[in-house]
């Protein structure tokens, strides 16, 4: 049989899960502790009020029929005369009240005889018989018809007492129950909080190789949704932890009413334990089956989605409806499934054990005391069968949260191993360190699969101010040396040196910030278009429309109505992909780096755009080490120096002519581009 980490595919245990958020919950400990001691209090509390309903009924109201002796104290029950009070003792002129069915009213009878009941009586001499097991005894009685209200006057401000402690519980309950659920909820959000907050520092701490292999979409559910399920987890061992509280409280009382009887439902336990773990076993079943069928579902809507055109194109909408159908078919017979098992084994099964619990109890106490004490040992079964309805409970709240702790302990294992991920070396901090742009690639080599090198002994001098080109078909390595560059992945074969030195000398953070990166999507942020430009910089209004007609984005400054404070929306789907990327030149512009970095930043606009850039281009160039990684071998034919890739070598090198008179891999691309374009 599998363990449970193997069925769950869980990254972790269930324990090392449980050990986590308590460490996280934990963090907010007064919180927590306050929210425990509500917790304890109320749930005491609760478990009195009961007990105050049994002492005002077997005390007062129907305790009135007992043992009472005479007395001088006129404070007390006044009867014919005489004055009388409650009394365990056997001294003095002793009476017992009871309840005659046959009379239908309440005697006063000479002597004690509590623990007796009434065997018949004579109304002509008004004697009595009474028995107790095999002792049969008779006496003299009274009907007391009205007088009993007498009796009953003295428990009056007793009842009262009673009713204002019993409210004072009830108001103290709530306002219990009020701030404990503020205070849970209060930690329950913090704990959130606190691992949204770490999710996002560990994303910005995480090497890009991460990112090249996790889907973004993937990654944003683990740090949303899937830190949600930690508080899940969190919720479910607050309410095990409220079960255990309540179980400990209602045993007590249990064993306070009677404590034979309390031992005996024990006898439950083992009954509802494997009740529950054959149940949980088969649910767990369809819950992963639903997980992974929910899972499925999702990946193929995402694909029919993004892949609408091409389904209508080729007419196979029909067929991709009855795929998806066929699929949430399989998905809701799952759910059915489980529907049955839960409705007819699940909760009801339960309610059920607890039906025989309380006829087993009815029936203890039907043979133990089946005597006169009825009205006594009503009150106790009364209390017992709530206490019983107390104790199934918190066994049924755990019972139901259990498909939500499946969920949720997958859910804490995806973040807790997304927060375990290795993270990126040699960040550090920027330290204000300027490079020249001088650059140098010695005997490079890398790979991103073991043996499997994209780049192969490259090794390449750069100037700075020098204009560089780099061209070759797709994988031939031309971005690789730019990720390399910016210390996206860390160099193991080979060396690179800026000004001369090794740049693992220095931090990341000193190297991209000497680096402008544009990349042929450009970025754009939802805000303002200065807010895109002036990204991370503190910049004024001047400062960036200079940038902006430096660069030829005069539309940015006088054509929009709100000039550069204009709105641009979620990834710039207002602006045209030229005016994106006049926005991306412009912030490279303005951050002023030494080294420029260009991944075919021209590869998907038109002509007449282009013409733009290229004037952009030459404006951002100046003064700065670039490097175009070049679609359009137009935007390079001016660079002092191309270099051309192919299978992760340097196989030519020169400048525009000098490689066309090489007659080489260069100039035919270069030919088949004009042929393309439908040159000469």
């Amino acid at each position: 049989m599998k363990s449970r980490k193997e069925s769950l595919k869980l990254d972790y245990t269930s324990k090392e899960i449980l050990a986590r958020v308590f460490k996280y919950a934990w963090r907010n400990k007064f919180v927590l502790l306050l929210s425990v001691f509500l917790l304890i209090s109320f749930t005491f509390l609760e478990m009195v009020q009961p007990l105050i309903t049994k002492q005002i009924i077997d005390t007062e109201l129907t305790g009135v029929q007992t043992t009472w002796v005479e007395t001088m104290d006129s404070s007390k029950a006044s009867y014919n005369g005489k004055f009388y009070e409650k009394t365990d003792q056997n001294t003095g002129n002793i009476y017992t009240i009871k309840y005659s069915k046959d009379l239908e009213s309440y005697i006063f009878i000479e002597g004690s005889y509590k623990e007796y009941y009434i065997e018949s009586l004579d109304q002509s001499t008004n004697t009595i018989n009474l028995k107790k097991d095999d002792l049969s005894i008779s006496s003299n009685y009274q009907v007391l018809g009205d007088d009993i209200t007498k009796f009953y006057s003295l428990s009056k401000p007793l009842i009262t007492r009673w009713i204002i402690i019993f409210g004072i519980i009830s108001i103290l309950i709530l306002i219990f129950r009020l701030t404990q659920r503020v205070t849970y909820v209060s930690a329950s959000m913090k704990l959130t909080l606190d691992l949204r907050k770490e999710t996002f520092d560990k994303l910005n701490r995480l090497p890009i190789a991460y990112f090249s292999t996790e889907p973004s979409g993937k990654t944003v559910t683990k740090m949303i949704f899937d830190s949600e399920g930690v508080r899940g987890v969190y919720d479910v061992m607050f309410e095990i932890f409220s079960a255990s509280i309540s179980l400990i409280i209602v045993y007590v009382g249990l064993f306070v009413l009677d404590y034979r009887l309390a031992l005996l439902t024990f006898l439950a336990f083992p009954i509802i334990w494997i009740w529950l773990t054959v149940y949980r076993s088969k649910v767990n079943h369809y819950n992963f089956m639903i997980r992974e069928s929910n899972s499925v579902l999702n990946g193929r809507l995402a694909e029919f989605v993004n892949s609408v055109g091409v389904i209508q194109i080729f007419n196979k909408e029909e067929k991709m409806s009855n795929e998806y159908n066929n699929m949430l078919i399989e998905n809701t017979g799952y759910r059915n499934r489980r529907l049955v098992i839960t409705t007819f084994f699940g909760n009801e099964m339960l309610m059920t054990i607890q039906r025989i619990i309380v006829a087993f109890v009815l029936l203890y106490f039907g043979l133990r005391y089946f005597d006169t004490r009825t009205l006594l040992i009503a009150t106790t079964i009364s209390v017992y069968i709530d206490y019983i309805g107390r104790l199934v409970q918190p066994i049924s709240s755990v019972f139901a949260n259990l498909n939500t702790l499946e969920d949720s302990l997958v859910s804490a294992s995806r973040v807790f191993s997304f927060l375990d991920e290795k993270e990126d070396t040699g960040l550090g901090e920027i330290t204000g360190k300027e490079f020249t742009g001088k650059i140098e690639f010695k005997n490079v080599s890398f790979y991103y699969e073991k043996e499997n090198y994209v780049l192969k002994d490259v090794s390449l001098k750069i100037n700075p101010g020098d204009f560089v080109g780099l061209v070759g078909h797709t994988g031939s390595g031309k971005s690789t040396m730019m990720s390399l560059l910016e210390r996206y992945y860390d160099l193991e074969e080979g060396e690179i040196l800026l000004d001369g030195e090794n740049y693992l000398n220095y931090s990341k953070a000193d190297i991209r910030e000497n680096i402008g990166l544009i990349l042929q999507d450009a970025v754009i942020f939802e805000g303002t278009i200065k807010e895109n430009i002036a990204y991370g910089i503190e910049a004024t209004d001047e400062e960036v429309i200079n940038v902006l007609l430096a660069i030829g984005g005069d539309k940015f400054v006088y054509e929009l109505k709100d000039g550069i404070h204009s709105k641009t929306s979620y990834q710039g789907e207002n602006l045209s992909i030229g005016e994106k990327q006049i926005i991306a030149f412009a912030r490279i512009l303005l951050k002023n780096p030494k080294i420029l970095i260009l991944d075919e930043a021209t590869a998907n606009i038109d002509t007449e755009t282009e013409l733009l850039i290229q004037n952009a281009l030459n404006v951002l160039t100046e003064n700065r080490t670039t490097f175009v990684v070049a679609h359009r071998l137009s935007t390079i034919q001016n660079a002092d120096h191309i270099i051309v890739l192919d299978e992760g070598r340097i196989v030519e090198e020169g400048k525009h002519q000098e490689l066309m008179a090489l007659k080489g891999k260069y100039r035919d691309m270069y030919e088949a581009q004009i042929r393309k374009q439908g040159g000469n």
